[in-house]
Order: structure tokens, then sequence, then C-alpha cells
């Protein structure tokens, strides 16, 4: 979600027109509407101090994203030998040139 919808949202909460947000922030009713439509323009100094004004406060929390990576297949890998990869590879390798050159026929029957 981005900050304009925070900010949005919370007002809305909070049961406050933007005449009445401007008027705790010290700006102009446009003003507000300019910020809430800014989406992720908004800096987190101006989102944190919208939401001082509404009596919330902002805590960013860092999170470590999770692997995009299957790692128990890298564990597994790593337990084979060097032969043992090697031996995979050159299986993998065949197997997809054997893909390759079927590929290749079927398109010169094709055209």
């Amino acid at each position: 979600m981005d900050p304009g919808t925070i900010i949005r949202q919370v007002r809305l909460a909070e049961g406050l027109t933007q005449a009445k947000l401007a008027r705790r922030l010290g700006i102009t009713q446009p003003s507000v509407a300019r910020l809430e439509a800014a989406g992720d323009e908004v800096t987190v100094g101006s989102l944190q101090r919208a939401l001082n004004v509404m009596n919330r406060s902002l805590t960013l929390h860092a999170a470590l994203m999770p692997s995009s990576v299957d790692e128990t297949l890298l564990v597994e890998a790593l337990r084979l030998t060097p032969g043992e990869r090697l031996e995979r590879f050159e299986r993998s390798y065949a197997n997809v040139r054997e893909f390759a050159l079927e590929a290749q026929a079927s398109l010169g029957r094709v055209a």
C-alpha cells in the first residue's frame, strides 16, 4: 500500500475530512488532496507527520525476503561427488540436445 493511500485510510478511520486534516497539519485542503493522490511520491517524513497529527505512529520494518531458490536442491547437489555432478550435467545436456534436435526436425517437417 502506498503512503498516500495510508494517509487517506487513516484520515477516514479517524473521521476527518481533508479540510480538518489540513488544519491540523497547517496546510491547505488541496495540499492534503495532493498528498493523498501522490501515492509513492510521499516522503517518509510527510507520512510520519500526517500520521502523528492523527495520533498514529509510523513503524518501518525491514524483513528478509524468502529465497526464490529451492535450497533443498542445492543441499542435494552439494552431497554429490564432483564425478556424480558431472554425470548429472552430461545426462541433462544430452536430454536438452535431444529435445533441441527433435524440435528442429519437427520444424523442418512443418515448413
